[in-house]
């Protein structure tokens, strides 16, 4: 690498104000059919708490009984909070593409916005598990360097148009290597 001279040398300070902000952009919404895996996997957990709750009544002493009102109490307030989290979530998250980067966007009551540029991304993927098949849906992973999972994970896609961002992520990413 060459040196640089103080002539060629230039650092100057950027306006802030002019920056773009990713605030403006219109995010697409993730799926509603994502709600759906969110929603079973919540009932299945409290179908599995329930259980243990059935026989903690079934088989302990009638002593600890009063405690298991406070573990039921506890146990729904968890799945309700749980099923309007899913909701929030759902509604609240969306994702866009721009010419540089790609922004995600979630959370209702710690609201996240991660925004990764082209030039950072190692490789991009499209996963489905059983049931996202099953709802058609799919999510888009965007791997960075010095990770050792993804930094971008928008589930709740549909398939085609997971495919698509991946493709034209792929090729940005090609392009400016």
């Amino acid at each position: 690498m060459d040196p640089i001279t103080a002539e060629e040398f230039s650092n100057f300070e950027l306006n802030v104000a002019s920056l773009p902000k990713f605030e403006e952009v219109k995010l697409h919404p993730i799926s509603k059919k994502y709600l759906v895996k969110l929603q079973v996997g919540t009932t299945l957990s409290f179908i599995f708490f329930a259980v243990g709750i059935f026989l903690g009544y079934t088989f302990l002493p009638a002593e600890f009984h009063s405690y298991l009102f406070w573990a039921v109490a506890l146990t729904l307030f968890l799945f309700v909070w749980s099923i309007f989290n899913n909701v929030m979530y759902v509604k609240k998250s969306g994702y866009a593409l721009r010419e540089q980067d790609i922004i995600f966007k979630r959370g209702f009551l710690f609201e996240r916005t991660t925004v990764v540029p082209f030039n950072r991304i190692q490789h991009v993927t499209v996963e489905r598990s059983f049931l996202d098949k099953m709802l058609n849906i799919a999510t888009l992973k965007v791997f960075t360097a010095g990770g050792s999972g993804s930094d971008v994970s928008i589930p709740g896609i549909k398939p085609e148009t997971a495919t698509s961002v991946k493709e034209e992520i792929s090729g940005r990413i090609y392009n400016h290597a």
